[in-house]
């Protein structure tokens, strides 16, 4: 069998890290001939690169969703879509005959999806592009309005828009609303960054997805570290991780 040639766009080290080793057990004879982190650096990579028979494709980057990338590039090899939590874009993938995969990635999930490929390859079924985009585009279906939490025996709905940051704490994950209430949320920081506006959420760190509106002072401590204020205060220094102040700037800069 011939050696498979596999790009990977995904933004998150701990995800990535999780698909090469699932790929290690699930293919024998791989190459990952490169790891894209952005629309930018894939259209880049894309461009330079024709001899790519397969592609793990993360929906949600930070400087945008993944199908940006094809209204810049035409793509003709298979890919393997990756989301979050993101029950539309699923059910899309399923009306399209595309494959995905839901996160976090399960063996048994990811072996489904390889063995599709290898029966499929060679008949490879034509998908709307700008459909799918159209659906992930559609804030109205796909973005989270308001979440319920729990108080006691109590239910409350808060409004997505009330919302300052996001933070996970021994595998527990919290919601701060603007005017400093803290409350448990059922989902990980995974889960939520598939719900949530890119436009006014972004994921600075592997704790923290913050709201533009909660961000009160942004401070350069070196050309690699940049540290944010929020509001309401943390009690804790937050620092954007380095692999993502640029798309981070260009967030800002939208």
């Amino acid at each position: 069998m011939c050696m498979l040639k596999i790009l990977i766009i995904e933004d998150e080290k701990p995800a990535l890290a999780l698909l090469e080793k699932m790929l290690a057990q699930t293919i024998n004879n791989f190459t990952i001939i490169g790891r894209c982190d952005s629309i930018e650096s894939s259209v880049t990579f894309l461009k330079k690169h024709q001899d790519i028979d397969l592609i793990f494709m993360d929906i949600h980057l930070g400087d945008g969703n993944s199908f940006d990338i094809f209204l810049q590039i035409q793509i003709d090899t298979p890919i393997i879509f990756t989301t979050a939590f993101d029950m539309y874009a699923i059910k899309a993938f399923e009306l399209n005959s595309i494959d995905y995969l839901l996160k976090p990635i399960k063996k048994e999930d990811l072996t489904r999806s390889i063995e599709k490929f290898y029966k499929s390859k060679k008949h490879l079924q034509q998908f709307d592009i700008q459909y799918l985009s159209s659906i992930i585009s559609n804030r109205s279906n796909i973005y989270k309005e308001r979440f319920l939490v729990y108080i006691g025996n109590n239910i409350k709905a808060i409004m997505t828009s009330d919302i300052a940051y996001f933070y996970s704490l021994d595998s527990a994950t919290y919601l701060v609303t603007h005017n400093g209430n803290t409350y448990d949320v059922n989902m990980s920081l995974e889960q939520l960054i598939g719900v949530l506006d890119p436009q006014i959420f972004f994921r600075i760190n592997r704790q923290y997805i913050v709201a533009f509106s909660a961000i009160d002072k942004i401070q350069l401590l070196s050309t690699y570290r940049i540290k944010i204020v929020l509001l309401p205060p943390t009690d804790k220094e937050i620092l954007v991780s380095s692999n993502k102040n640029q798309l981070f700037k260009e967030w800002l800069n939208r």
